[in-house]
């Protein structure tokens, strides 16, 4: 007998330890749209939690041959024979990077002490063309067989970063040439590269160049980027990485199943028809070039003449000047015009030899793509003068690595007396004029005529600044420049703070669905009236707490009642709201209205115990 009972209390340990095992380790169903895919395109991944609906989206490890992305979930609740199950499912769009065969999971993940475990799937990605045929390769881009190897993304889609010559000199110009490399891509939004490093300068980027090039035997389309760089530091400077932002549009497979790819390349390929009828998806590329070293070198001492300013090129020089008959005392403008190859931010005026018997003034300066003009009015101050000196412009060569002068000038003039005899003589007349309109008697000017009204009295001693109204609109300007700044900063922190501005338009949210709330509950109808319940609680939420209001579901509310500390009396409304809306959304016909009013009571009382909660 003891045996007996001995056996029967160890079966019943073991079936109690399998019970606890099972409950710690649920299983997850794994799906995927497809097991076969080629480089470029996509798969879908989706995870199935049964009975569940507040596991937040696992985060996956990185899976060989693929770029994972969250898409987002995915909420299901059933009712049958009065039994309410409910379950959530994650969605992952995978990106196929390199041909092969490729295991996806075992995937375990943790949630509230019970560990879920996936079963693997395979997934076989093949070359480009190899999977639907070579409908789209014409006879202008064939992909001949010794390339097929490369058809990894990355070698699909690149980016490279070259410069004309990696020995350069300071302030010397540097043609700086960027290319994206697209191999039957469909790719938008292609943004403007982005030029890392430091100990340097550069100009903004010209206007894209789009052709085609091949390289390896495979022909790319190519778009280049061209912009200039000025090194400000002698030695080894690294130039780059180049970055550049793009997305990348993945074409729903079902279109290309039928007819051999008959429908490939039609006008409804555009992205446009694409996003909207859902058959393309779109996913964000950041790429980025490799890095270049490159040695500068500091202007050489030797040789420098003394009129060398900076300037670092092959540059020519141009001077007039006019007008070249003029008076002692009139302007000239002398006009320099610098053209060339080179770093014009570094060209300064050319300077004259000698200044003597001009006064000179700063001069105007103009610059125009490679062209540099100087206008600088000079005054000759004798009519002994009879030629504007020497003009000389000095610049560093870097082809030749040496110093180059160029001398222009003098420039012939005639200068004739100044008439000051003649002014003289026109200030004389008028002094005597002067002079005899002072000695006229003007009649009626000493005659004081009696006044009928005394006029406004003023009491003597009172002074404009002593009046209150007048200091106090003194502070009129102050306070309108306050306002404007308490204005402005304000809306710039719109602008800038994403948080700050969502949460302001939180209320004026819940008040409009409250608004169409009561009118649904007045008219008694129930499913709109939840499905404004549900919508207005996840809008107000997430523009509260600056979360996605479209991915506010069960398991991110209970982050937010346990991360803000929110009150047990609103932690218990906020899961009862949820739940409602989603009983109603399969039985809307067993609430009645004194639970439609309960509703909408609990959400009012919600969004004002939020509204007064600082946080």
């Amino acid at each position: 007998m003891r045996k007996i009972l001995f056996i029967i209390f160890s079966l019943a340990i073991l079936l109690n330890l399998q019970t606890v095992l099972r409950a710690e380790d649920l299983p997850i169903m794994l799906s995927l749209d497809t097991d076969l895919v080629e480089v470029g395109d996509a798969v879908q991944l989706s995870l199935a939690f049964d009975n569940e609906q507040e596991i937040a989206a696992p985060e996956l490890p990185e899976i060989d041959g693929f770029k994972g992305q969250y898409l987002g979930p995915s909420t299901m609740m059933s009712i049958i024979n009065g039994k309410a199950s409910s379950s959530i499912t994650h969605r992952y769009i995978l990106i196929a990077l390199k041909p092969g065969k490729f295991k996806i999971g075992p995937f375990s993940f943790t949630y509230n002490g019970n560990v879920y475990k996936s079963q693997a799937r395979e997934v076989e990605i093949v070359s480009r063309g190899k999977l639907y045929g070579q409908k789209q390769q014409s006879s202008r881009n064939p992909v001949p067989a010794e390339a097929e190897t490369k058809q990894a993304l990355e070698d699909r889609i690149f980016l490279t970063l070259a410069v004309e010559k990696i020995n350069a000199y300071l302030n010397e110009r540097i043609p700086v040439t960027i290319k994206l490399y697209v191999d039957q891509l469909m790719v938008r939004d292609i943004q403007y590269p982005v030029l890392e490093g430091q100990g340097y300068v550069k100009d903004a980027f010209s206007r894209p160049r789009q052709y085609k090039e091949q390289l390896s035997n495979i022909v790319y389309d190519v778009i280049e980027f061209n912009t200039y760089m000025y090194a400000t530091r002698e030695g080894k400077l690294n130039l780059g990485e180049a970055a550049l932002q793009c997305n990348l549009v993945i074409k729903d497979r079902s279109r290309r199943r039928g007819l051999d790819g008959f429908f490939d390349n039609d006008f409804f390929d555009d992205s446009f028809f694409g996003d909207v009828f859902g058959r393309s998806r779109i996913y964000p590329l950041d790429l980025k070039s490799a890095r270049l070293t490159m040695d500068i070198s500091a202007l050489p001492e030797q040789n420098k003449p003394p009129e060398f300013n900076g300037a670092v090129g092959d540059f020519r020089v141009q001077v007039d000047a006019e007008p070249k008959q003029l008076k002692a005392g009139d302007p000239i403008t002398l006009s320099s015009k610098i053209t060339g190859d080179g770093n014009f931010d570094s060209v300064s005026n050319p300077a004259l030899v000698s200044t003597d018997d001009f006064k000179i003034y700063n001069p105007e300066v103009k610059t125009d793509k490679e062209v540099k003009l100087f206008e600088q009015v000079i005054i000759p101050q004798s009519d002994k003068i009879k030629e504007i000196p020497v003009i000389k412009f000095a610049y560093f060569n870097p082809n030749i690595e040496d110093y180059v002068v160029i001398e222009k000038g003098p420039i012939p003039i005639s200068v004739s007396p100044s008439d000051e005899t003649q002014v003289k003589m026109i200030d004389a007349s008028i002094s005597k004029d002067i002079k005899a309109q002072a000695t006229t008697q003007v009649l009626g000017r000493d005659i004081i005529y009696i006044k009928e009204e005394p006029g406004k009295w003023k009491e003597k001693g009172q002074f404009l600044y002593k009046n209150r109204t007048f200091v106090g609109l003194q502070f009129l300007p102050l306070i309108l420049l306050i306002l404007t700044f308490i204005v402005q900063r304000r809306k710039e922190r719109l602008d800038t703070d994403l948080r700050y501005a969502r949460k302001l338009r939180a209320p004026r949210v819940a008040r409009m669905g409250l608004k169409k709330a009561k009118q649904y509950l007045n008219s008694n109808k129930t499913k709109e009236f939840y499905d404004i319940i549900f919508k207005t609680l996840k809008e107000y939420l997430g523009h509260r707490f600056a979360r996605p209001s479209a991915g506010m579901t069960s398991e991110v509310v209970e982050d937010l009642i346990k991360s803000e500390g929110l009150g047990q009396d609103i932690a218990a409304k906020l899961k009862t709201c949820f739940s409602e809306c989603d009983i109603a959304r399969y039985a809307a016909s067993s609430l009645k209205k004194d639970s439609m009013q309960n509703s909408l009571e609990s959400l009012q009382e919600i969004i004002d115990y939020l509204e007064r909660k600082k946080r």
